[in-house]
């Protein structure tokens, strides 16, 4: 995929997104965890896509920012009801479009918006425009999935790179004039999966990519620190259950800067 772009995903799945991702999120628990910890203080989402969680924030009486590197998924936001309380951003995650010191109470990066940025250097960068435009006391939530049993570093394994790579397809939708599959590629070794939407109808086929560059929760710790953040909470939800870092398989981050 060495044409994907941070504008990549949002181009190729804006038409479906609410189609196939509206439920990913525990949206009631988000917008109670997203507003108990703004506290009254304006909202920053990055990645906001389509307004999965921007609207109902904003609907709850937060004061709402959506960024976005797609204008297709932000139009799709503009024309659903209540997009006026939404305040949209065209940029790219790793380089929004605001000064340092903009005050947000909260900065959000939902649904592995952060490991859709192609390497560790990106979203290193993403980590560090939050810190810095946190208000004082402020707080970036990042949510992602954890793929890989144990989720440790393949490099633990040896070998190089390619070794250990795991294929697949799955069949993810079957109707009366149409078949969408999923095909990807998991490299352990890289914490790379890449992957193709294979959207199949009467009106010809459309392919939709998507990569991940996933990071283990340390691995994401170490970033953060990097980035001028200390880790001051990991939940294995949005209700705010205890994270497991064995069985858990999506951790929500709560970082502060760091004094």
């Amino acid at each position: 995929m060495e044409d994907y772009h941070p504008r990549s995903y949002g181009e190729a799945f804006a038409d479906v997104y609410d189609e196939w991702y509206s439920d990913v999120t525990d949206t009631a628990a988000c917008v109670a965890a997203v507003t108990r910890l703004a506290g009254g203080g304006p909202v920053l989402e990055m990645g906001a896509g389509t307004g999965r969680l921007a609207l109902p924030l904003a609907a709850a009486g937060a004061h709402v920012w959506a960024l976005d590197a797609s204008r297709a998924m932000l139009a799709a936001l503009a024309a659903k009801p209540g997009a006026a309380r939404v305040r949209p951003v065209l940029g790219d995650m790793a380089h929004p479009p605001f000064r340092p010191g903009a005050g947000f109470a909260v900065v959000l990066c939902a649904f592995n918006s952060l490991f859709n940025l192609p390497d560790a250097a990106e979203q290193r960068l993403c980590l560090q425009a939050a810190a810095s435009l946190l208000a004082p006391g402020g707080r970036l939530i990042v949510e992602t999935s954890l793929p890989g049993a144990g989720h440790e570093p393949a490099e633990q394994f040896g070998g190089e790179a390619g070794d250990f790579q795991v294929d697949g397809v799955d069949v993810r939708a079957i109707e009366t004039d149409r078949v969408v599959l999923s095909a990807w590629q998991h490299d352990p070794l890289s914490q790379n999966i890449r992957g193709q939407m294979i959207d199949i109808g009467s009106g010809g086929i459309r392919l939709r990519p998507w990569l991940l560059h996933y990071r283990t929760p340390a691995q994401l710790d170490a970033t953060a620190r990097d980035a001028g953040l200390e880790l001051l909470d990991r939940w294995a939800d949005w209700q705010g259950d205890k994270f497991d870092p064995i069985l858990s398989t999506e951790q929500i981050v709560i970082y502060g800067r760091r004094r």
